[in-house]
């Protein structure tokens, strides 16, 4: 599918209010076309012959019949540039080969940038004066011209002890009439071109600076493209941050372990956390999770809590209308991140569009003066919702004991910091380990005694994780049975099974 259409098929799954941030591509396709035709008609009205490449017949991109003129298996090389080879047989055979020709794309402290051509001509002196007839340029006047009066050759008897001496040519601008608008030289005469020659015996070099119109368009209207998103996610982030808290301050209500939907909603951030609908962790190592990813894993987060009838065991009201919006934040998520995505592959095909079309390479300059940020934003929002409301219900996945990776019932914290359950360590110091299972430090745990339980801890334990806390000390006793009746058994020299 052509990447105009994918932009039209996936706008229409973003809210109505939305669309107006995405990035116009097919728009900045036209203005392309543009910027190929003052292109051409400047460098033809130059008598300049640019480089061309070979193969010029079709777009790789395939977004469009307008793409013939594209190079069809590889961009041009970073360090040339021309322009199209369509005004080839139209200059004449005694134009001027250019030696250099550079693209540069500067930004000024309003954070705009300009596109800049630079051509470097190397002629034969021609010791007459060229007329060159200029193209319609913003600020000239119509059917202008440029005269460019090459040095006379000096008689033998006149020349200078240093030959190779350099004499500027100080080339003036001409109305249809003949009449001289204003000399290059002057400041302000004309900001679109500039041409600076400086005549030799045998050569003239000229330097024609160009500011093409429709190339700054172009990049006009794609900064603001960016920017009028970018001020959108400042906006959208806000009232993203808004809605979070109020529903946790909502959420905390509901969750309070003293509420009967307290376990139903334990289950549904457990079972939110499981399903990994986000890469959750800030600097984690795997790749971002895409908005099509995080998509489908929320539609399968969502089945199955229907599937396994868990809104419809939330008792209190509120506790349905919250459920609702935690699924819309979710929404709103997968939507913001398509946006991004969406507008960082527009920007990249449409500068690479741009460099097929005209020869000017901007893609390894544009992304280092204007950028598209498409996972700090959407990371950040996506911290606050496991922060500010899957934090509030805690999980015992939390709460482990290292060892037995059982809740830690009548946790002890060793001098290292480090939380065990107290049936764990008496274990461990039985067994002669007395060091810190987990960093090793010497004598943590031969250290350790009844004043290193967490009592604070232990009462966080008792209110959130009544039932799991009562199964561990149901498999604590059966523990202590087991070893009691082993070492009866031992002291009678008998072997003791328990049946």
């Amino acid at each position: 599918m052509k990447f105009g259409k994918t932009i039209e098929t996936n706008a229409k799954e973003l809210p109505e209010e939305w669309q107006p941030y995405l990035i116009q591509y097919k728009l900045l396709k036209k203005s392309i076309k543009k910027i190929v035709q003052e292109l051409d008609n400047t460098f033809k009205s130059l008598n300049i012959v640019p480089p061309t490449y070979p193969d010029d017949a079709a777009s790789a991109e395939n977004d469009g019949p307008d793409d013939a003129r594209a190079s069809t298996d590889s961009d041009p090389p970073e360090d040339a540039n021309t322009s199209s080879p369509a005004i080839k047989d139209a200059a004449p055979a005694e134009a001027g080969m250019p030696e250099e020709i550079a693209y540069n794309i500067e930004k000024d402290s309003d954070g705009l940038v300009h596109p800049v051509i630079t051509v470097k001509i190397r002629r034969p002196a021609s010791h007459q004066q060229q007329v060159v007839e200029l193209p319609d340029v913003a600020g000239l006047p119509a059917n202008a011209s440029i005269v460019l009066q090459s040095a006379q050759p000096e008689s033998s008897s006149e020349k200078s002890v240093d030959t190779d001496a350099a004499e500027p040519v100080i080339p003036r601008l001409v109305d249809s009439a003949g009449r001289t608008i204003a000399s290059t030289d002057q400041p302000g005469s004309a900001d679109n071109i500039t041409i600076e020659t400086t005549a030799h015996p045998e050569t003239e070099e000229t330097q024609v600076t160009l500011r093409l119109e429709a190339d700054q368009m172009f990049f006009d209207q794609l900064v603001e493209y960016i920017e009028r998103t970018r001020q959108f996610e400042q906006k959208y982030t806000a009232a993203y941050n808004s809605n979070v808290n109020h529903l946790g301050t909502e959420l905390a209500m509901v969750t309070s372990p003293y509420k009967q939907d307290y376990q139903v909603w334990r289950e549904i951030f457990r079972l939110y956390m499981d399903a990994e609908v986000w890469n959750r962790a800030q600097g984690d190592a795997r790749p971002a999770t895409s908005a099509r990813q995080g998509q489908e894993r929320f539609g399968k987060f969502a089945k199955h809590i229907e599937s396994i009838g868990l809104a419809q065991k939330l008792r209190n009201p509120m506790s349905a209308r919250l459920l609702m919006s935690f699924y819309k934040l979710n929404l709103e998520l997968t939507h913001m991140k398509l946006l991004q995505e969406m507008n960082e592959e527009a920007t990249r095909k449409i500068i690479k569009k741009h460099d097929k079309r005209t020869h000017l390479i901007a893609k390894t300059q544009f992304p280092r003066l204007i950028t598209i940020d498409t996972t700090t934003l959407t990371q950040a929002l996506i911290h606050v919702i496991y922060a500010d409301l899957v934090g509030i219900v805690p999980q015992i996945d939390d709460y482990l004991c290292p060892m037995c990776l059982n809740i830690a019932w009548r946790p002890l914290r060793l001098e290292c910091n480090h939380v065990f359950c107290s049936r764990c360590i008496v274990k461990a110091s039985k067994r002669q380990m007395f060091n810190c299972p987990v960093c090793r430090s010497k004598g943590a745990v031969y250290r350790a005694g009844v004043s290193n339980i967490d009592q604070a801890l232990l009462n966080f334990l008792k209110l959130y994780f009544p039932k799991e806390i009562k199964e561990k000390q149901r498999d604590t006793q059966r523990d202590i049975s087991e070893e009691e009746t082993q070492a009866l058994a031992l002291a009678h020299g008998k072997t003791c099974i328990i049946m």
